[in-house]
């Protein structure tokens, strides 16, 4: 089967957390202690067809994972310590035409006390997952041989079909929120602590956005496509540690009207062809020599146009404007992506920085993955083993839960 998604538009993907704390225990929270536990029950509600079988997850300030699943009336039965911990449930369906539905929910600061046993009602909010997933994404760079310091510009991503069925796509393009790096002071959000863009149903791609050359952008079923993000070259040939990215079947970003850094875009190796070449569209003025993606933690994600609009239109809307910090120049400008549109999303934190801020929305990934940069490593997609075992195939986790789906991979793929 085809999934032309400008004409099957994902339904019920943008969506809120919601969580109430049914009970309270007590009116003072003893100190932790892992000796002294109490009761927990989490009550899962929503437009679920089965809320048997459903795992809930129980953080403790910690780390410290606590895992049971639901019952026939979607009760998970906990026995924790004292202590405060955040809940979360993300369940994903069956696959269907290539299709998931994927149920989140999370509640934050639950007091489990000293007297008392604790309830906990938390409502799953549904989303349409795609099956074109990111699969994996190098941003940080790695130590230069003479260890003079470290080299970063031979970023790469994976995207992934993640099902066996051919996908076709009218567009695909890869962009970013702001602000670029996760420890930003972000001003995008109210007063009552949520993005300001939450409830408007879409995610801003900030400064520009890339897309393939291709009016439809097939993924063959299981396919991946490998798209450097800086220089298309061996860079292997300078950089013992780094990665090649040299190859016939990669794609790449490469557009010199645009951003014109021959540091950060050489030449493309000759094996790749013109064709594979990713263009950009930026917006304002703009005066970037490239594209501002962070090295540390950025927030990624792709999207195909919406209906009717081919990636180029959809980039010089200017009707489509949104400015960041609500601040009306053309260097904060951005593009409102709906999340309809959004395929897939990755939130990177900074190992490096206490402070963080979510920059994607709830609806398009409700967690983070932190990353350490500078030493080779990436964020990858954790293997579904059930589903895997299930398609005999490798299939990728994919919960819209970065927390959840994403490991910190201490070598990037491209060197196994």
């Amino acid at each position: 089967m085809k999934l032309f998604l400008s004409y099957q538009p994902f339904i019920g993907l943008a969506f809120t957390l919601m969580c109430v704390l049914a009970t309270a225990c007590s009116d003072s929270i003893a100190e932790p202690d892992e000796y002294l536990t109490r009761a927990v029950q989490v009550q899962v509600q929503g437009e679920l067809p089965n809320k048997e079988g459903i795992t809930v997850r129980m953080t403790d300030d910690k780390g410290t994972v606590f895992t049971q699943v639901t019952d026939d009336k979607g009760i998970a039965t906990f026995k924790v310590p004292v202590g405060i911990y955040d809940v979360v449930v993300s369940h994903v369906s069956q696959p269907e035409d290539g299709w998931r539905t994927v149920y989140n929910g999370s509640a934050s600061n639950v007091a489990v006390m000293q007297e008392g046993d604790c309830n906990v009602s938390l409502t799953l909010t549904t989303a349409t997952a795609s099956a074109i997933i990111i699969r994996e994404l190098y941003v940080g760079g790695c130590q230069r041989d003479d260890g003079s310091g470290w080299f970063y510009r031979d970023k790469y991503v994976i995207i992934a079909n993640n099902s066996d069925q051919r996908v076709e796509l009218p567009g695909l393009c890869l962009a970013i929120a702001t602000p670029y790096n996760s420890y930003s002071l972000n001003k995008n959000y109210d007063e009552s602590g949520h993005l300001n863009y939450e409830n408007e149903g879409f995610v801003p791609a900030a400064s520009s956005f890339w897309y393939f050359q291709d009016e439809v952008v097939t993924f063959e079923p299981w396919e991946q496509k490998v798209i450097a993000l800086n220089g298309a070259i061996d860079h292997t040939l300078t950089y013992s540690n780094s990665v090649n990215l040299a190859r016939p079947e990669y794609y790449c970003t490469f557009d010199i009207e645009h951003y014109n850094s021959t540091a950060a875009y050489p030449s493309p190796s000759e094996l790749i062809p013109t064709s594979h070449y990713l263009k950009a569209v930026k917006y304002g003025d703009q005066l970037e020599s490239a594209w501002p993606l962070s090295n540390t933690s950025p927030a990624f994600f792709i999207f195909t146009p919406p209906e009717g609009m081919t990636p180029l239109e959809f980039g010089n809307d200017a009707s489509n404007v949104w400015y960041d910090e609500g601040r009306a120049l053309a260097t904060f400008a951005c593009r409102r992506v709906p999340v309809e549109n959004i395929l897939d999303g990755v939130e990177i934190f900074s190992t490096a920085w206490e402070e963080a801020s979510k920059r994607l929305t709830a609806s398009v990934d409700v967690g983070a993955v932190y990353m350490t940069a500078r030493h080779g490593h990436s964020v990858e997609r954790r293997i579904d083993e059930a589903e895997s075992e299930r398609q005999g195939h490798t299939v990728y986790l994919d919960t819209n839960n970065s927390t959840t789906d994403f490991i910190e991979r201490e070598q990037a793929s491209l060197r196994d």
